[in-house]
């Protein structure tokens, strides 16, 4: 690895005499059961997203700045930024997170998440990337295995397809091979 490990020792601090929790980077955090992002769901689905989202965000941002911003997010290693990236969204409590390779496609699979619906694994994934790397990055649900969300990352035209290609009952390996190709 050409990076440092992640470390999670002050990722999150609590000051019980404020009744406060923070991240490294002194924001503020509210710790919510799971439940509550199934009951949001229930009552305001158009929500769930946004709410992902910002999630995402927070930990792509504390990557950023533990690795000395965006520009350098993009020139280390991927598994220097995957490992802090995943030690982010663990400490969030969102699951175990890793990347598979697929020759040019990149896949993210998040193994028994917290909280099941995709629309907000989605947008957590897709901001948490984009954060971390200064730019856009967009995610799509393409199956499960197991316990295992495995999600297509790219850009919004190819991330839009894999959904298309998922929803008509393509299989991962033929969503990533498709897309590679070009052919969809």
């Amino acid at each position: 690895m050409d990076g440092p490990a992640f470390d999670p020792t002050g990722a999150i601090r609590f000051d019980l005499r404020r009744g406060a929790a923070s991240d490294a980077s002194d924001r503020r955090l509210l710790v919510v059961p799971a439940a509550a992002i199934d009951a949001l769901e229930r009552t305001h689905p158009e929500a769930v997203a946004s709410l992902g989202s910002e999630i995402g965000r927070g930990c792509g941002s504390n990557v950023a700045a533990r690795l000395g911003g965006a520009d350098k997010v993009r020139g280390a290693g991927l598994e220097a930024v995957l490992s802090q990236l995943a030690g982010e969204l663990a400490i969030a409590g969102v699951g175990a997170v890793h990347i598979e390779r697929w020759g040019r496609a990149m896949v993210c699979v998040v193994g028994g998440p917290s909280v099941a619906n995709e629309t907000f694994l989605s947008a957590l994934l897709g901001s948490a990337l984009g954060a971390a790397a200064g730019r856009e990055v967009a995610c799509a649900p393409i199956g499960r295995e197991g316990g295992a969300h495995h999600f297509f990352v790219g850009s919004d035209r190819a991330t839009e397809r894999a959904r298309a290609l998922a929803i008509q009952g393509k299989t991962m390996p033929e969503i990533v091979a498709e897309l590679q190709r070009g052919t969809s």
